[in-house]
Protein backbone atom coordinates (compact mmCIF):
# COMPACT_ATOMS: atom_id res chain seq x y z
CA UNK A 1 0.00 0.00 0.00
CA UNK A 2 1.56 3.39 -1.25
CA UNK A 3 0.05 5.12 1.61
CA UNK A 4 -2.73 5.15 4.40
CA UNK A 5 -4.76 7.85 5.56
CA UNK A 6 -6.26 7.70 9.10
CA UNK A 7 -7.51 11.05 9.28
CA UNK A 8 -7.82 14.08 7.21
CA UNK A 9 -5.91 17.56 8.68
CA UNK A 10 -7.38 21.19 6.54
CA UNK A 11 -4.51 23.19 6.33
CA UNK A 12 -5.15 27.19 6.12
CA UNK A 13 -2.82 30.01 6.14
CA UNK A 14 -4.03 30.95 9.77
CA UNK A 15 -2.72 27.42 11.03
CA UNK A 16 0.66 27.26 8.93
CA UNK A 17 4.03 27.20 10.52
CA UNK A 18 7.16 27.51 8.26
CA UNK A 19 9.47 24.66 7.84
CA UNK A 20 10.53 24.96 4.60
CA UNK A 21 14.16 24.88 5.10
CA UNK A 22 16.66 22.79 7.12
CA UNK A 23 16.16 23.83 10.69
CA UNK A 24 12.84 25.19 9.68
CA UNK A 25 13.43 28.75 8.34
CA UNK A 26 16.56 30.39 6.80
CA UNK A 27 17.85 31.64 10.36
CA UNK A 28 18.36 28.11 10.97
CA UNK A 29 16.64 28.22 14.35
CA UNK A 30 14.42 24.75 14.81
CA UNK A 31 11.47 25.78 16.83
CA UNK A 32 7.38 25.30 15.88
CA UNK A 33 5.04 27.20 18.11
CA UNK A 34 2.00 24.95 18.25
CA UNK A 35 -1.00 24.39 20.47
CA UNK A 36 -0.83 20.86 21.25
CA UNK A 37 1.47 18.74 20.78
CA UNK A 38 1.46 15.78 17.69
CA UNK A 39 -0.18 12.19 18.69
CA UNK A 40 2.76 9.87 18.31
CA UNK A 41 0.22 7.24 18.93
CA UNK A 42 -1.30 6.62 15.45
CA UNK A 43 -0.24 8.40 12.16
CA UNK A 44 -1.87 10.71 10.14
CA UNK A 45 -0.55 9.17 7.05
CA UNK A 46 2.67 7.26 5.62
CA UNK A 47 3.92 7.38 2.31
CA UNK A 48 6.73 4.49 1.18
CA UNK A 49 6.53 4.73 -2.68
CA UNK A 50 5.06 0.93 -2.99
CA UNK A 51 7.23 -0.09 -0.73
CA UNK A 52 10.49 1.26 -2.17
CA UNK A 53 11.24 4.26 -0.62
CA UNK A 54 14.53 4.71 1.63
CA UNK A 55 15.63 7.96 3.07
CA UNK A 56 18.33 10.05 1.92
CA UNK A 57 20.19 9.26 6.06
CA UNK A 58 19.21 12.34 7.92
CA UNK A 59 18.34 14.66 5.03
CA UNK A 60 14.71 17.04 7.02
CA UNK A 61 11.85 17.57 4.68
CA UNK A 62 10.37 20.63 4.37
CA UNK A 63 6.91 21.91 4.05
CA UNK A 64 5.33 25.13 1.50
CA UNK A 65 3.30 27.48 3.73
CA UNK A 66 0.53 25.79 1.29
CA UNK A 67 1.31 22.09 2.40
CA UNK A 68 3.44 20.62 0.25
CA UNK A 69 5.75 18.05 1.57
CA UNK A 70 9.40 18.33 0.16
CA UNK A 71 11.55 14.71 0.76
CA UNK A 72 14.33 13.56 -0.53
CA UNK A 73 14.68 9.57 -0.87
CA UNK A 74 15.75 6.55 -2.61
CA UNK A 75 14.54 4.19 -4.35
CA UNK A 76 16.57 1.59 -5.28
CA UNK A 77 19.65 3.02 -6.92
CA UNK A 78 17.85 6.40 -7.85
CA UNK A 79 17.11 9.65 -6.59
CA UNK A 80 14.17 11.62 -6.33
CA UNK A 81 12.99 14.84 -5.02
CA UNK A 82 9.28 14.18 -3.94
CA UNK A 83 6.29 15.95 -3.17
CA UNK A 84 3.59 15.06 -1.20
CA UNK A 85 0.01 16.35 -0.09
CA UNK A 86 0.35 17.62 3.82
CA UNK A 87 -3.39 16.62 4.22
CA UNK A 88 -3.71 12.71 2.82
CA UNK A 89 0.45 12.49 2.48
CA UNK A 90 -0.73 11.20 -1.86
CA UNK A 91 2.42 11.90 -3.99
CA UNK A 92 1.99 14.62 -5.91
CA UNK A 93 4.87 14.42 -8.22
CA UNK A 94 8.89 12.94 -8.16
CA UNK A 95 11.84 14.13 -10.09
CA UNK A 96 14.98 12.18 -10.31
CA UNK A 97 17.68 13.95 -8.54
CA UNK A 98 21.62 14.01 -8.88
CA UNK A 99 23.16 10.77 -6.65
CA UNK A 100 24.53 12.72 -3.63
CA UNK A 101 27.87 12.45 -3.19
CA UNK A 102 29.39 11.19 -0.02
CA UNK A 103 25.98 9.80 1.70
CA UNK A 104 25.12 13.20 1.55
CA UNK A 105 22.16 14.03 3.90
CA UNK A 106 21.58 17.89 2.37
CA UNK A 107 18.15 19.27 2.71
CA UNK A 108 15.99 20.69 -0.02
CA UNK A 109 14.67 24.12 0.48
CA UNK A 110 11.24 25.65 -0.50
CA UNK A 111 10.06 29.59 -1.52
CA UNK A 112 6.07 30.40 -2.52
CA UNK A 113 3.84 27.51 -3.01
CA UNK A 114 2.28 25.24 -5.53
CA UNK A 115 0.71 28.13 -7.98
CA UNK A 116 4.54 30.31 -8.26
CA UNK A 117 7.67 28.25 -5.95
CA UNK A 118 10.72 26.50 -5.87
CA UNK A 119 12.31 23.78 -4.53
CA UNK A 120 16.25 24.13 -4.15
CA UNK A 121 18.50 20.89 -4.22
CA UNK A 122 21.81 20.30 -3.63
CA UNK A 123 23.07 16.83 -4.44
CA UNK A 124 25.84 15.90 -6.48
CA UNK A 125 27.84 18.52 -8.37
CA UNK A 126 25.38 21.19 -8.00
CA UNK A 127 22.16 22.48 -7.54
CA UNK A 128 18.97 22.23 -8.93
CA UNK A 129 15.45 24.09 -9.29
CA UNK A 130 12.19 22.18 -9.22
CA UNK A 131 8.99 24.15 -10.45
CA UNK A 132 6.88 23.30 -7.20
CA UNK A 133 3.52 23.00 -8.97
CA UNK A 134 4.92 19.58 -10.94
CA UNK A 135 8.85 19.21 -10.27
CA UNK A 136 9.45 20.21 -13.70
CA UNK A 137 13.34 21.27 -13.93
CA UNK A 138 13.68 24.95 -14.07
CA UNK A 139 17.42 25.56 -14.19
CA UNK A 140 20.39 23.17 -13.14
CA UNK A 141 23.77 24.82 -12.05
CA UNK A 142 26.73 22.61 -12.26
CA UNK A 143 29.36 24.20 -9.77
CA UNK A 144 32.10 21.66 -10.22
CA UNK A 145 32.65 20.83 -6.70
CA UNK A 146 30.50 18.17 -4.41
CA UNK A 147 27.78 19.28 -2.11
CA UNK A 148 28.02 17.79 0.96
CA UNK A 149 25.67 18.03 4.19
CA UNK A 150 25.12 21.51 3.00
CA UNK A 151 21.44 22.86 3.15
CA UNK A 152 20.76 25.56 0.35
CA UNK A 153 19.15 29.47 1.89
CA UNK A 154 16.53 30.57 -0.64
CA UNK A 155 16.10 34.51 0.51
CA UNK A 156 16.55 37.92 -0.84
CA UNK A 157 14.60 39.92 -2.86
CA UNK A 158 15.18 39.08 -5.71
CA UNK A 159 14.64 35.56 -3.92
CA UNK A 160 17.84 33.93 -4.62
CA UNK A 161 19.77 29.93 -3.68
CA UNK A 162 22.75 30.32 -1.21
CA UNK A 163 24.49 27.39 -0.95
CA UNK A 164 28.02 25.97 -0.47
CA UNK A 165 30.35 23.66 -1.84
CA UNK A 166 32.46 20.60 -0.16
CA UNK A 167 36.11 21.28 -0.41
CA UNK A 168 37.42 19.47 3.40
CA UNK A 169 41.31 20.40 1.37
CA UNK A 170 40.66 23.85 0.98
CA UNK A 171 38.97 26.04 -1.99
CA UNK A 172 35.80 25.99 -0.39
CA UNK A 173 32.93 28.06 -2.15
CA UNK A 174 29.65 30.26 -1.25
CA UNK A 175 27.26 30.45 -4.25
CA UNK A 176 24.40 32.91 -4.99
CA UNK A 177 21.96 31.51 -7.69
CA UNK A 178 19.21 33.45 -9.20
CA UNK A 179 16.13 31.43 -7.63
CA UNK A 180 14.06 32.07 -10.56
CA UNK A 181 16.70 31.94 -13.74
CA UNK A 182 19.49 29.81 -12.21
CA UNK A 183 21.88 32.39 -13.61
CA UNK A 184 25.01 32.39 -10.69
CA UNK A 185 24.66 36.08 -8.96
CA UNK A 186 28.33 35.14 -7.08
CA UNK A 187 30.63 32.81 -6.31
CA UNK A 188 33.36 33.17 -3.52
CA UNK A 189 35.91 31.36 -2.20
CA UNK A 190 36.19 31.21 1.45
CA UNK A 191 38.35 27.97 3.49
CA UNK A 192 37.94 24.21 3.58
CA UNK A 193 34.47 23.10 3.64
CA UNK A 194 32.47 20.42 4.79
CA UNK A 195 28.53 20.37 5.66
CA UNK A 196 28.68 24.58 5.91
CA UNK A 197 24.95 25.05 5.66
CA UNK A 198 24.52 28.89 5.88
CA UNK A 199 22.31 30.53 8.22
CA UNK A 200 20.79 33.58 7.26
CA UNK A 201 19.33 36.60 8.74
CA UNK A 202 19.12 40.47 8.24
CA UNK A 203 20.87 40.75 5.10
CA UNK A 204 23.79 38.48 7.02
CA UNK A 205 24.73 35.44 5.65
CA UNK A 206 26.81 33.28 8.26
CA UNK A 207 28.87 30.06 7.79
CA UNK A 208 31.80 28.32 9.09
CA UNK A 209 34.68 26.39 7.81
CA UNK A 210 37.02 23.44 8.75
CA UNK A 211 39.74 26.06 10.19
CA UNK A 212 37.72 26.91 12.98
CA UNK A 213 36.75 30.26 11.37
CA UNK A 214 33.59 31.96 10.93
CA UNK A 215 32.24 34.26 8.00
CA UNK A 216 29.67 36.93 7.43
CA UNK A 217 28.71 37.93 4.02
CA UNK A 218 25.97 40.30 2.73
CA UNK A 219 23.54 38.82 0.54
CA UNK A 220 25.50 40.21 -2.70
CA UNK A 221 28.63 37.67 -0.98
CA UNK A 222 30.54 40.86 -0.14
CA UNK A 223 32.57 39.99 3.34
CA UNK A 224 31.45 41.59 6.39
CA UNK A 225 33.44 40.17 9.25
CA UNK A 226 35.67 36.97 10.30
CA UNK A 227 36.08 36.23 13.56
CA UNK A 228 39.35 37.19 14.93
CA UNK A 229 40.34 33.66 16.35
CA UNK A 230 39.75 30.41 14.79
CA UNK A 231 38.62 28.25 17.41
CA UNK A 232 40.43 24.75 17.75
CA UNK A 233 38.31 22.53 16.12
CA UNK A 234 36.31 23.03 12.76
CA UNK A 235 32.65 24.07 11.98
CA UNK A 236 31.21 21.16 9.74
CA UNK A 237 27.79 21.74 10.21
CA UNK A 238 25.80 25.05 10.13
CA UNK A 239 24.81 27.64 12.97
CA UNK A 240 21.48 29.45 13.95
CA UNK A 241 20.54 33.45 14.26
CA UNK A 242 18.24 34.66 16.77
CA UNK A 243 17.86 38.43 18.55
CA UNK A 244 21.62 38.84 16.62
CA UNK A 245 23.48 36.49 17.57
CA UNK A 246 25.25 33.00 15.72
CA UNK A 247 25.35 30.53 17.68
CA UNK A 248 27.69 28.07 16.29
CA UNK A 249 29.06 24.18 17.12
CA UNK A 250 31.92 22.17 15.95
CA UNK A 251 32.75 18.81 15.78
CA UNK A 252 36.15 17.69 17.12
CA UNK A 253 37.40 14.49 16.25
CA UNK A 254 39.71 13.92 19.20
CA UNK A 255 39.18 13.12 22.51
CA UNK A 256 36.13 11.87 24.65
CA UNK A 257 32.64 13.29 25.35
CA UNK A 258 32.42 16.93 24.94
CA UNK A 259 35.57 17.37 23.40
CA UNK A 260 33.92 20.04 20.98
CA UNK A 261 32.78 24.03 21.28
CA UNK A 262 29.96 26.30 20.65
CA UNK A 263 30.54 29.48 20.82
CA UNK A 264 28.35 32.99 20.10
CA UNK A 265 28.77 35.52 18.22
CA UNK A 266 27.88 39.19 17.91
CA UNK A 267 26.11 38.90 14.19
CA UNK A 268 26.72 42.73 13.36
CA UNK A 269 30.38 42.22 14.46
CA UNK A 270 31.46 38.96 14.72
CA UNK A 271 32.89 39.56 18.26
CA UNK A 272 32.58 36.48 20.39
CA UNK A 273 30.68 36.72 22.87
CA UNK A 274 30.98 33.41 24.96
CA UNK A 275 32.02 29.63 24.60
CA UNK A 276 31.67 25.99 25.98
CA UNK A 277 32.10 23.13 25.99
CA UNK A 278 29.83 20.61 24.03
CA UNK A 279 29.48 16.95 22.08
CA UNK A 280 30.95 17.12 18.87
CA UNK A 281 28.13 17.86 16.00
CA UNK A 282 27.22 18.63 12.65
CA UNK A 283 24.05 19.37 13.84
CA UNK A 284 22.02 23.37 14.71
CA UNK A 285 21.26 24.64 18.04
CA UNK A 286 18.04 25.27 19.03
CA UNK A 287 17.61 28.89 21.05
CA UNK A 288 14.56 28.82 23.42
CA UNK A 289 12.62 32.08 24.29
CA UNK A 290 14.09 31.72 27.68
CA UNK A 291 17.25 31.69 26.69
CA UNK A 292 18.20 27.75 26.85
CA UNK A 293 19.74 25.83 24.06
CA UNK A 294 19.30 22.48 22.74
CA UNK A 295 22.08 20.78 20.70
CA UNK A 296 21.98 16.78 19.81
CA UNK A 297 25.34 16.01 19.04
CA UNK A 298 27.59 12.60 19.52
CA UNK A 299 28.19 9.86 17.98
CA UNK A 300 28.47 5.82 18.94
CA UNK A 301 31.65 5.35 18.85
CA UNK A 302 35.41 7.17 19.00
CA UNK A 303 35.10 8.20 22.51
CA UNK A 304 31.30 9.65 22.04
CA UNK A 305 27.82 9.04 22.32
CA UNK A 306 24.72 9.86 20.67
CA UNK A 307 22.95 12.45 23.10
CA UNK A 308 21.29 15.75 23.38
CA UNK A 309 22.69 18.47 25.85
CA UNK A 310 20.93 21.51 27.28
CA UNK A 311 22.26 24.52 28.53
CA UNK A 312 21.80 27.50 29.82
CA UNK A 313 21.66 31.53 28.03
CA UNK A 314 25.28 31.98 29.58
CA UNK A 315 26.70 28.84 28.09
CA UNK A 316 26.52 26.45 30.82
CA UNK A 317 25.51 23.40 30.52
CA UNK A 318 22.46 22.02 32.14
CA UNK A 319 22.03 18.56 31.59
CA UNK A 320 23.38 15.81 29.29
CA UNK A 321 21.14 13.53 28.43
CA UNK A 322 23.55 10.07 28.20
CA UNK A 323 24.57 11.42 32.12
CA UNK A 324 21.44 12.64 33.12
CA UNK A 325 19.58 8.88 32.48
CA UNK A 326 22.27 6.67 33.11
CA UNK A 327 22.04 3.47 35.08
CA UNK A 328 24.91 1.81 35.79
CA UNK A 329 22.51 -1.91 35.42
CA UNK A 330 25.79 -4.47 35.45
CA UNK A 331 28.13 -2.38 37.72
CA UNK A 332 30.94 -2.33 35.43
CA UNK A 333 31.16 1.58 36.01
CA UNK A 334 31.00 2.01 31.83
CA UNK A 335 28.22 3.37 30.02
CA UNK A 336 27.01 0.52 28.20
CA UNK A 337 23.39 0.50 25.82
CA UNK A 338 20.51 -0.01 27.44
CA UNK A 339 21.51 2.07 30.17
CA UNK A 340 20.75 5.58 28.92
CA UNK A 341 18.04 7.05 26.84
CA UNK A 342 19.02 7.55 23.39
CA UNK A 343 18.28 10.03 21.34
CA UNK A 344 19.69 12.86 19.05
CA UNK A 345 23.30 12.45 17.57
CA UNK A 346 25.56 14.46 15.24
CA UNK A 347 23.64 14.29 12.03
CA UNK A 348 20.54 14.45 14.04
CA UNK A 349 17.89 17.55 13.56
CA UNK A 350 15.69 17.72 16.61
CA UNK A 351 12.63 19.73 16.52
CA UNK A 352 11.86 21.93 19.69
CA UNK A 353 7.89 21.97 20.35
CA UNK A 354 6.95 25.75 21.65
CA UNK A 355 3.37 24.53 23.41
CA UNK A 356 1.07 26.20 25.96
CA UNK A 357 2.17 24.40 28.25
CA UNK A 358 6.41 25.01 28.05
CA UNK A 359 8.93 23.16 25.65
CA UNK A 360 9.14 19.86 24.30
CA UNK A 361 11.77 18.25 22.08
CA UNK A 362 10.51 15.73 18.74
CA UNK A 363 13.69 14.16 18.35
CA UNK A 364 14.64 10.76 16.27
CA UNK A 365 16.26 7.57 17.81
CA UNK A 366 19.71 6.50 16.19
CA UNK A 367 17.98 2.69 16.04
CA UNK A 368 14.76 4.71 14.05
CA UNK A 369 11.62 6.09 15.80
CA UNK A 370 10.71 8.57 17.38
CA UNK A 371 10.23 10.57 21.09
CA UNK A 372 8.71 14.03 22.28
CA UNK A 373 10.74 14.58 25.49
CA UNK A 374 9.39 17.36 28.00
CA UNK A 375 12.36 20.53 28.42
CA UNK A 376 10.40 21.57 31.53
CA UNK A 377 11.83 18.61 33.58
CA UNK A 378 14.83 16.48 34.72
CA UNK A 379 15.47 14.12 31.91
CA UNK A 380 15.04 12.05 35.48
CA UNK A 381 12.00 12.65 35.88
CA UNK A 382 9.49 9.60 35.23
CA UNK A 383 7.41 11.94 33.03
CA UNK A 384 10.49 13.19 30.86
CA UNK A 385 9.38 11.00 27.55
CA UNK A 386 6.00 12.39 27.27
CA UNK A 387 5.07 10.46 23.77
CA UNK A 388 7.23 7.89 21.52
CA UNK A 389 6.61 5.56 18.45
CA UNK A 390 8.57 3.19 16.26
CA UNK A 391 7.79 4.73 13.67
CA UNK A 392 10.18 7.68 11.24
CA UNK A 393 13.58 8.33 13.30
CA UNK A 394 15.03 11.36 10.68
CA UNK A 395 15.11 15.56 11.52
CA UNK A 396 11.19 15.99 11.57
CA UNK A 397 9.63 18.84 10.05
CA UNK A 398 6.72 20.75 11.96
CA UNK A 399 4.21 22.77 9.74
CA UNK A 400 0.61 22.71 8.16
CA UNK A 401 -1.01 20.27 10.85
CA UNK A 402 1.79 17.33 10.56
CA UNK A 403 4.95 16.57 12.32
CA UNK A 404 7.21 14.78 9.41
CA UNK A 405 10.20 12.59 9.70
CA UNK A 406 11.83 10.19 6.86
CA UNK A 407 13.37 6.82 7.21
CA UNK A 408 14.66 4.23 5.75
CA UNK A 409 11.09 2.33 5.62
CA UNK A 410 9.64 5.77 4.37
CA UNK A 411 7.80 8.76 5.17
CA UNK A 412 5.23 9.27 8.14
CA UNK A 413 3.12 12.29 9.55
CA UNK A 414 1.93 12.75 12.71
CA UNK A 415 -1.11 15.40 13.79
CA UNK A 416 -0.88 18.31 16.30
CA UNK A 417 -3.20 21.34 15.86
CA UNK A 418 -5.78 19.88 13.72
CA UNK A 419 -7.42 22.57 11.94
CA UNK A 420 -11.06 23.50 11.62
CA UNK A 421 -11.29 24.20 7.64
CA UNK A 422 -14.28 26.34 7.90
CA UNK A 423 -12.62 28.40 10.28
CA UNK A 424 -10.78 29.73 7.45
CA UNK A 425 -9.71 33.28 9.03
CA UNK A 426 -8.48 31.37 12.45
CA UNK A 427 -10.51 33.83 14.71
CA UNK A 428 -12.09 30.83 16.58
CA UNK A 429 -15.45 31.07 15.17
CA UNK A 430 -17.45 30.79 12.09
CA UNK A 431 -18.57 34.27 10.51
CA UNK A 432 -19.57 35.73 7.29
CA UNK A 433 -15.30 36.62 7.13
CA UNK A 434 -14.49 33.17 7.03
CA UNK A 435 -16.08 33.14 3.49
CA UNK A 436 -15.01 36.53 2.48
CA UNK A 437 -11.09 34.97 3.61
CA UNK A 438 -11.67 31.92 1.52
CA UNK A 439 -13.43 34.30 -1.96
CA UNK A 440 -9.62 36.44 -1.50
CA UNK A 441 -7.71 32.64 -1.37
CA UNK A 442 -9.93 31.57 -3.94
CA UNK A 443 -9.30 34.72 -5.93
CA UNK A 444 -5.85 34.76 -5.61
CA UNK A 445 -5.03 31.56 -6.53
CA UNK A 446 -4.19 30.42 -2.92
CA UNK A 447 -3.62 26.23 -2.55
CA UNK A 448 -5.14 26.80 0.77
CA UNK A 449 -8.57 27.33 -1.08
CA UNK A 450 -8.34 23.91 -2.49
CA UNK A 451 -11.16 22.12 0.26
CA UNK A 452 -11.49 19.26 -1.81
CA UNK A 453 -7.84 18.47 -2.03
CA UNK A 454 -8.02 17.93 -5.85
CA UNK A 455 -5.16 20.28 -6.97
CA UNK A 456 -7.39 22.89 -8.63
CA UNK A 457 -9.30 25.71 -7.85
CA UNK A 458 -13.61 24.65 -9.11
CA UNK A 459 -17.16 25.04 -8.28
CA UNK A 460 -16.61 22.08 -6.34
CA UNK A 461 -14.11 23.91 -3.31
CA UNK A 462 -16.70 26.04 -2.75
CA UNK A 463 -19.38 23.42 -2.07
CA UNK A 464 -16.59 21.73 0.11
CA UNK A 465 -16.45 24.73 2.67
CA UNK A 466 -19.91 25.02 2.71
CA UNK A 467 -20.15 22.00 4.21
CA UNK A 468 -17.43 22.31 6.66
CA UNK A 469 -19.46 25.21 7.51
CA UNK A 470 -22.50 23.83 8.08
CA UNK A 471 -20.75 21.02 9.97
CA UNK A 472 -18.72 23.25 12.30
CA UNK A 473 -16.43 23.02 14.00
CA UNK A 474 -17.42 21.03 16.67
Amino acid sequence: MRWAVLFVLAASPAFAQEWTHYASTPERNAIAPVSSLPDLSTAAWTFDADGRFESVGQSGPVISEDGVVIVLGWTGPDAFAFALDAVDGQELWRTAIAAPEFLSWASPAVSGTRTEGVVAVASGFGVVGLDLADGTELWNVDLGQRLVNASPAIVGEPSRVIVTTYAPSGGGRIVSIDAATGDVLGDVPFGPTSGATPAVADGRVLVGDINGLMYAFDLDLSPLWTIDDALTEGFFGGSSIVDGAVYAPTYGFAGGRSNSVMAKYDAATGAELWSTMCERTDAVPTILGDGRIVLSGGIDGFGSLATVQTFDASGAMLWDLVAATWDDRNGNDRVDPGEYLSYGGWDHQPAVLDTPDGYALLVGSRGGGLAVLDLEVDPSSPGFVLDSTGLGGGAPAVSNGIAVSAWIDGVVAFAYDAACFADFDGDGELTIFDFLAFQNAFDGGDGAADCDGDGSLTLFDFLCFQNAFDAGCG
